[in-house]
């Protein structure tokens, strides 16, 4: 069982090698196949765009031929117009219900006066008088470009249909309006939509129709009729936009309810109408879509196939690897070092094993760096706060250990906030190099110098003999800085106060002694500046010296 599960182990570097195979020929085949089938996609949806295309532009000429045949009928009929009825408008009444056959071409036909009073109807005759549409877009553009029109759509006041016009003006000899007949088409009618219907793609698409100003003409959802498109939840789709613009053609997108489909659109000549379909993708697609499936299919048994034969090559090449393995367990285990491993190797197990051997080195002088930069300013080079700390503990331990004397330095640059704000912080960064480089010359090399913050430095003096060395080493640390500084050509005086504090034989602890330096410097710069305090640890009795 053992062997067996070392065998198949799936968390064995060998069976993942296979599985990777496996993945990478699945990954191979279906790409390739699947890369075929998206090119096969394309082009099938090309020709699928251009039939559709095709479709709707014939679609749109037999609806411009229709609308054409309407504009003839009404003009025909303007001019058949008997002359009794040119001198009494009320006999417009009884001419149009002569011509009952126009219910087959119209919804209604209607006639205004010159003033737009409506003075027939065919459906109707109890409306006529009772309705003006002198103000009406139809009317107006009639009376003014003196040729018919077709209405924008609206909803008829005498049916309460969605509907629209088509008008013929009838003037007298004289060129003086007389009258404007007027037929009516029901957008909800299958009459005019019934051999368009017939031409919609698949069982799912769909056709609609739409002015340029987007309004919706006809649409399978007759709640969608008359509504602008941009007022539909979610927007007009960004096809429609553009066909809005002037885009005739087809393209690929989604649906308002966000089906991906084929949708196309065609504009009218006999009106600013534009006619579209929309083909789901998903019924479109439907050959393409089959294809895919198989295509998983046989890409799997590849795969499958390929993962056995990688497995076996994997087990072949990888042996080398096992040695090694066992090696790095002898090295963990103590029982080995890392000289087990076969550096002199060509190969990428050689490599490994250098890789190892330079690593350990690698991370040793790492450590190292980052031991020294957690100690050291990086501005001044000098130590930080933090190895100040672990110094001064350890030289009060020495101290005591010794019964020797034991001192600490307090100091800081004079004014050095002022040089800041006069010369800007470069400068002030130039001072504190300069600064730090003269204490480090000034001191022993057995002596710990340090920088806490800012301008603040501290000296640490071990094995001192008594109280009175002390005046010599403040004294010689205000003199070293007597000499102008330097500064990127900028000559400036630099003065500093120092307070030094003296223990005996290290009897006191590091707080205590830093406090006593501090106060020691705190009386050098009541003094005056430029100078020097000195302490004792015990004693409240303080020597100045400038």
């Amino acid at each position: 069982m053992h062997k067996i599960w070392t065998f198949f182990n799936p968390w064995s570097f060998k069976f993942k090698m296979a599985v990777l195979v496996g993945v990478l020929v699945l990954c191979a085949t279906g790409s390739v196949a699947l890369a075929s089938l998206s090119v096969a996609q394309g082009q099938m949806a090309s020709v699928i765009g251009n039939q559709q295309y095709a479709l709707l532009t014939s679609a749109a000429a037999y609806i411009d031929d229709d609308l054409n045949a309407k504009k003839a009928l009404l003009r025909v009929l303007a001019e058949g117009l008997p002359s009794d009825v040119y001198e009494h408008p009320q006999r417009m009444q009884a001419f149009v219900e002569k011509h009952p056959t126009l219910r087959e071409e119209f919804f209604n036909l209607v006639a205004f006066d010159a003033t737009g009073k409506l003075i027939a109807s065919l459906n109707d005759r109890s409306v006529v008088g009772k309705l003006n549409v002198a103000t009406r877009d139809y009317f107006v553009d009639t009376v003014k470009f003196r040729e018919g029109v077709i209405s924008r759509p609206f909803k008829s006041l005498l049916s309460g249909r969605p509907i629209v016009l088509v008008t013929e003006p009838i003037y007298d000899a004289a060129g003086e309006l007389l009258y404007v007949i007027a037929g009516g088409i029901n957008l909800q009618s299958p009459t005019f939509f019934g051999q368009w219907e017939q031409l919609k793609p698949g069982k799912s698409g769909y056709l609609f129709m739409l002015t340029d100003e987007g309004t919706i003409l006809h649409h399978p959802d007759a709640a969608h009729i008359l509504k602008r498109v941009g007022d539909e939840k979610g927007g007009a789709m960004p096809s429609t936009l553009a066909a809005l613009r002037g885009f005739d053609g087809w393209t690929q997108g989604k649906t308002t309810p966000g089906v991906q489909a084929i949708i196309t659109y065609k504009h009218l000549h006999a009106a600013d109408w534009i006619v579209g379909a929309v083909y789901p993708e998903s019924e479109a697609f439907t050959p393409i879509t089959d294809i895919y499936a198989k295509v998983i299919i046989a890409s799997s048994g590849v795969a499958f196939l390929a993962s056995g034969a990688g497995w076996l090559a994997v087990m072949l090449l990888l042996r080398p690897l096992g040695d090694l393995g066992r090696h790095v367990a002898r090295i963990r285990s103590g029982n080995a070092d890392i000289k087990v491993f076969d550096i002199a190797r060509k190969d990428e197990f050689g490599k490994l094993s250098r890789a190892f051997y330079a690593l350990s080195q690698q991370r040793e002088a790492a450590e190292s760096n980052l031991a020294a930069l957690a100690r050291t300013d990086m501005l001044t080079g000098l130590h930080n706060r933090r190895m100040f700390d672990e110094a001064l503990a350890a030289a009060l331990t020495r101290a005591r250990r010794a019964g020797t004397g034991l001192a600490l330095a307090y100091l800081d640059i004079d004014y050095f906030k002022k040089i800041n704000d006069t010369y800007g912080h470069g400068i002030g960064d130039l001072i504190l190099i300069e600064f730090a480089q003269r204490l480090k010359a000034c001191v022993r090399a057995s002596d710990t110098v340090a920088r806490l913050a800012g301008d603040e430095f501290v000296i640490i003096f071990e094995q001192l003999t008594d109280q009175s060395e002390l005046a010599i080493l403040g004294k010689k640390i205000v003199q070293e800085m007597v000499v102008h500084f330097d500064c990127g050509g900028i000559s400036l005086h630099v003065a500093t106060s120092v307070g030094l504090a003296f223990s005996a034989q290290g009897d006191t602890t590091a707080g205590a002694l830093l406090t006593a330096a501090d106060t020691a410097l705190y009386k050098a710069k009541s003094a005056g500046r430029n100078g020097y305090a000195v302490t004792s640890i015990g004693s409240p009795a303080l020597t100045e010296s400038v």
